[in-house]
């Protein structure tokens, strides 16, 4: 359906003005056949042809005001209705071109309105005094014949439409100026956000790697712990194997003196064989002793400070926690009892377990048992089943009541504020299992009941990966 359906109540009796109006009609027409198809391509193409015409056809009717002379003051009167018609397009089409969102449908309403209304009005009014001025009436004369032959109650209406008209055009130029005023604040709201944006970024960036420089410093701290452990460790078995040493040394004295004597009993020879044999057994053991707890210590200290992946024994990693830690444990009345079968074998960051592990059991001393003062058990069993890795860490300490249980993963909470507490090891353990195990880990515990982390993670193994990738290939 047209917008605007032409009507014989709108010619001029100008057959060149009729037919210029025909055309601005069918443009009209079009212009709202494209926004109804939501053709941009369309609209812009109906909206130029629209303009370029209306400009042409307000030439032709100034060109026949000016050529029949007609009255002044209504040439200027017709002349500024049409300079404010272009203008008020004009703004339409900057917005349009800006890319500010403009009613389309209102677009079309105003240009037909206002061709009725001038048609109606302006046009039919100039057809008159050209027919007049034609028949040898003065300008002035068919000026004043057409304005007092005029139907008052027309003139009323048309006055109105014209009053009614001037005030939507200044209101839409009101709105035009505020809306701009709009897009202006929501552009600069727009820019601040988007600083506002970056700055958050880059904080929150600082934090993180302040966060990371922290876990970093607790590892790195939990290492120097785990250092001095075995460090003590080492003192037994090579202060035993020293001392044996330096027996064997006496002993060889001896056994060369024994030799060098004229006279010397089986007897005493074979003695001081069985105690070199004894004390060079002695020796080897315990140096055997230190040879196991350097590879131990040189394989713990390489997972700890690695994110690197290998194929590791679980229940050999569990050992190797467990054995840093034993100096920390050995004057305390607290157990460790390990439930792993051996054989349990993962492809994985070995170094994530062993350093979950290690905060859990420091937590447990710490917090558990009190820095030791109390008796208890921890107890680490791990299983391999349904595709994951299952670790039941459990003590029989103090537990923990539900406000400090909602908080245990939070980073930089601590109940030793002051004490020394970081605040960061569960933290680390949480986020271990979480990133770099790809699991989840879950906390019980209530006060005088102990405290129970359940850990699981999925399993793969490095038979697995190996046919994984022969598959791809």
């Amino acid at each position: 359906m047209d917008t605007f359906e032409w009507s014989s109540l709108f010619e001029t009796g100008l057959s060149e003005v009729d037919d210029q109006h025909r055309q601005l009609v069918a443009l009209v027409n079009q212009l709202g056949k494209d926004i109804h198809s939501a053709s941009d391509e369309g609209i812009d193409q109906a909206l130029d042809a629209l303009v370029s015409y209306t400009v042409y056809h307000f030439k032709c009717e100034e060109g026949f005001m000016d050529r029949h002379g007609l009255e002044p003051v209504y040439v200027e009167r017709h002349r500024e209705t049409h300079r404010r018609f272009i203008q008020q397009v004009a703004e339409w089409l900057a917005r349009r071109k800006r890319g500010e969102g403009i009613e389309l449908s209102q677009l079309l309403e105003f240009l037909a309105n206002w061709l009725i209304f001038h048609i109606m009005g302006d046009d039919q009014s100039l057809g008159r005094q050209v027919q007049a001025v034609s028949a040898g009436k003065t300008p002035q004369l068919a000026f004043e014949e057409d304005h007092a032959s005029n139907d008052p109650r027309t003139d009323v209406l048309l006055v109105a439409l014209r009053r009614l008209y001037a005030g939507l055009v200044d209101r839409n130029e009101t709105l035009i100026a505020t809306q701009h005023s709009l897009s202006e604040l929501n552009a600069t709201l727009e820019q601040r956000v988007a600083d506002r944006t970056q700055e958050l970024h880059h904080v929150n960036q600082r934090l993180k790697e302040d966060q990371e420089n922290l876990i970093e410093a607790e590892k790195m701290a939990s290492l120097g712990r785990m250092v001095a452990g075995f460090a003590h460790e080492m003192n037994t078995p090579v202060g035993v194997a020293v001392g044996a040493t330096s027996q064997l040394r006496e002993l060889i004295a001896e056994l060369r003196g024994m030799l060098m004597q004229d006279e010397v009993s089986e007897e005493q020879v074979l003695n001081c064989l069985d105690i070199l044999d004894e004390t060079s057994s002695l020796s080897l053991s315990n140096m055997q002793r230190a040879s196991d707890m350097v590879k131990s210590f040189k394989r713990t200290a390489v997972d700890q400070s690695s994110e690197a992946e290998r194929e590791y024994d679980l229940a050999e990693v569990i050992e190797d926690v467990h054995k840093s830690l034993r100096n920390s444990f050995k004057r305390t009345s607290v157990d460790v009892c390990i439930d792993c079968p051996p054989g349990l074998r993962h492809f994985g960051q070995a170094g994530a377990v062993l350093q979950v592990l290690t905060n859990l059991m420091q937590n447990s001393l710490i917090h558990g048992f009190v820095e030791g003062q109390q008796a208890g058990t921890i107890t680490i069993a791990a299983s391999i089943h349904s595709g994951k890795v299952h670790i039941d860490y459990r003590d029989d300490g103090v537990g923990m009541p539900a406000e400090t249980l909602q908080k245990v993963f939070e980073p930089f909470y601590t109940t030793r504020r002051g004490k020394g507490g970081s605040g960061l090891g569960m933290y680390i353990a949480y986020h271990l299992v979480t990133d770099a195990l790809h699991g989840n880990i879950h906390c019980e515990s209530s006060p005088g009941k102990g405290t129970q982390f359940l850990i699981e993670y999925p399993h793969q193994s490095a038979q697995h990966l190996r046919t994984e990738k022969a598959g791809k290939s």
